[in-house]
């Protein structure tokens, strides 16, 4: 009879121990996670920040002071500037679109490759440098163009 009650004195202190470790473990682990969530947050964070300003700092107004800034050789015969989309008029979007342009020997632009900027910019961009004519030329080339939007009052 006392070897029962021993045992089961042991049995109750068992199950106290284990939900004592449970319960110690469970805190450890939502400590660890949350610590390592933090950290993770904390990472994110940055590259957000860091990417924001180099964005900012890459599309500056001061780098590009004239409304269209073209690289490389090639002159332009006509090109038509494009029109400011309407929805960012709406939401009053500003910046720059850059693309890159592959200009066939004849002049004409064949492919249009987006760079950067916002995508609703870009597009209007693209859109109207397929329409734009150069000089022609003994081979095809590459031509980088920028293009600052501006919302005039």
């Amino acid at each position: 009879m006392i070897q029962l009650q021993k045992l089961k004195r042991c049995r109750t202190c068992t199950e106290d121990a284990l939900a004592w470790l449970f319960a110690a473990t469970t805190v450890y682990m939502i400590a660890y996670f949350s610590n390592h969530a933090l950290r993770l947050l904390k990472l994110t964070f940055f590259v957000l920040v860091v990417s924001l300003l180099w964005n900012n700092l890459a599309t500056s107004p001061a780098f590009s002071q004239t409304p269209q800034t073209q690289s490389g050789t090639r002159k332009v015969k006509s090109s038509m500037p494009p029109e400011y989309p309407e929805l960012a008029r709406k939401m009053k979007i500003e910046g720059i679109a850059r693309v890159l342009l592959t200009v066939s020997s004849e002049g004409s632009v064949i492919k249009v490759k987006e760079l950067g900027g916002n995508p609703v910019l870009v597009d209007a961009l693209a859109q109207a440098a397929h329409k734009w004519k150069y000089e022609s030329a003994d081979h095809e080339s590459e031509i980088e163009v920028r293009y600052e939007f501006v919302l005039k009052d």
